[in-house]
């Protein structure tokens, strides 16, 4: 977001208030959200038809945003999932949508589900809902009178004023604002969740050089966001941010849409699940090149004789991908599977950075687990309760 220099014209026709420099909306497992969006009831029309209306109609929703055109050739609706184990022996997902609306990037969690497409799909409706159904309801109630925008109160903190307008905005239901922040690189990052129309909001703000500033920066976003009055012309979209002009929206903090103990699930099916997926992605990337009956990695493993007393013993796998001749140590671990487990990190790591090279065979020998890796794979925000000076 830059700084604007003039009034603000928010486009309320077919979108929320501009807001921040991203606006992350989590729905949580289902909060009983009654559907004002249009389903096809024409019979001869199965379910799966249906559905997928659902997702080509939120995508129109997306278009109708008018402070900027899409990038050519970059989808309206950028997805990417969560999975989590449902028992020992089946996933669940969690679908996210990403897009820009009115310039301001948006990020849409949706509940688990038992299939992508299925995630894909609850979190199309349940977008909708609030979109077209619950927003426009508040949009038109503020419009005509029947609900009131609270002013601003004068003096004091940006953080106590946004405390204070939750706590009477009609909209929030009297639920005040939780706040965090996260520190990367020698600086802090505002966080804030709002209960918006009974759907929990995640706010966040810039980079900045202290904590204070942090939260106060994150609080001004958000009281554009709602078109406080004082507030509603001290930002405007950024045209050449990288959300507007980038192949790729970019993404939140990781694990923004996770409670703590879904962090832990999260990281288990992903343990389980890391050596299919490494060798599908690396079966794809590779297809073309393999052999009929070539295999796509060849493991080997060495056990280390100085920890035979434990049980199972500490092992350091090693994979070659011999279409790449390229080789791959991990750490040690815990018997052969563990060891497999970290190893495949490593290429998993070196297939996201060849995105878009050509996997160019390499003589560079082998690449070697860095043990600060594993600690870094699931991230968690720190809380922390403030209060104003």
């Amino acid at each position: 977001l830059k700084r604007s220099n003039g009034p603000l014209k928010a486009q309320r026709a077919c979108s929320p208030p501009l807001g921040v420099s991203f606006a992350v909306l989590f729905y949580t497992p289902p909060p009983a959200m009654s559907s004002s969006v249009p389903r096809q009831s024409k019979q001869g029309k199965d379910q799966q038809t249906g559905q997928k209306g659902v997702v080509a109609m939120l995508q129109e929703f997306v278009q109708c945003s008018r402070h900027f055109v899409a990038q050519q050739h970059r989808p309206i609706l950028q997805w990417t999932y969560d999975q989590r184990m449902a028992n020992g022996t089946s996933l669940e997902f969690r679908a996210t949508a990403a897009f820009v609306l009115d310039g301001v990037p948006h990020h849409v969690a949706g509940s688990w589900q038992p299939s992508k497409k299925v995630a894909q799909r609850d979190v199309a409706q349940r977008a909708l809902t609030f979109f077209i159904g619950k927003w426009g309801e508040q949009l038109l109630a503020e419009e005509t009178g029947k609900v009131k925008v609270p002013a601003a109160p004068e003096g004091g903190c940006d953080m106590r004023v946004l405390d204070d307008f939750c706590a009477s905005y009609d909209a929030c239901g009297g639920s005040r604002p939780k706040w965090s922040h996260s520190f990367d690189g020698g600086a802090y990052t505002g966080e804030v969740e709002v209960l918006l129309l009974e759907v929990p909001h995640k706010f966040a703000g810039t980079p900045q050089r202290s904590r204070t500033d942090a939260y106060a920066d994150v609080a001004r976003r958000v009281l554009w966001y709602f078109q406080c009055p004082g507030y509603q012309h001290i930002f405007a979209p950024d045209p050449q941010s990288p959300a507007a002009v980038g192949k790729d929206i970019p993404p939140p903090p990781m694990n923004w849409a996770c409670s703590k103990e879904e962090v832990e699930e999260l990281r288990r099916a992903e343990r389980k699940t890391v050596l299919m997926r490494v060798q599908n992605r690396l079966q794809q990337e590779l297809s073309k090149r393999l052999k009929p009956g070539e295999g796509v990695w060849e493991w080997t493993y060495e056990m280390n004789d100085e920890d035979s007393s434990v049980w199972p013993p500490l092992y350091r796998a090693r994979v070659a991908v011999p279409v790449l001749g390229k080789a791959f140590v991990g750490d040690w671990a815990r018997g052969q599977r563990e060891a497999q487990i970290e190893t495949s990190y490593l290429v998993a790591e070196f297939l996201d950075r060849s995105i878009g090279d050509t996997l160019a065979p390499s003589t560079c020998g082998e690449s070697v687990a860095d043990t600060d890796d594993s600690a870094e794979r699931v991230g968690r925000w720190a809380d922390l309760e403030v209060e104003c000076a």
